[in-house]
């Protein structure tokens, strides 16, 4: 890795998300905040959707811009089941030709994710 220019960290509470999946806005915020293969790949986990959601928190975090859109940051999980994160409009631009590495963690309580940028 060349030069480091952004770090961010987020955790997330598992039960706190159940919570949002499940309640009255629950598909509203799924469809605001996840892509169609996040869900697809939770299947309605909330620790799933949690450690998605603390990597795009821990994104925006490392960009120091605050929250914009929950489909401008993607986790798209490979075969071997390796979290990679990809970027859409505004953030794509930010990080030009640099790399975002992710790493995504979780237990019954809680989802953690560490999100760093490099050129």
């Amino acid at each position: 890795m060349k030069d480091v220019f952004g770090l961010g960290v987020d955790i997330v509470d598992v039960k706190m998300m159940a919570r949002l999946i499940k309640g009255k806005a629950g598909k509203s915020f799924i469809s605001k905040t996840f892509t169609a293969q996040e869900i697809a790949y939770s299947k309605g986990n909330a620790q799933k959707f949690a450690a998605i959601f603390a990597a795009k928190e821990a994104a925006f975090k490392a960009f120091q811009t605050g929250w914009i859109d929950g489909q401008s940051v993607e986790v798209v999980h490979r075969k071997n089941g390796a979290p990679t994160l990809f970027l859409y409009g505004k953030m794509k631009k930010k990080i030009k030709k640099g790399k975002a590495l992710v790493s995504l963690s979780y237990t019954e309580g809680c989802a953690i994710a560490a999100v760093v940028l490099s050129r």
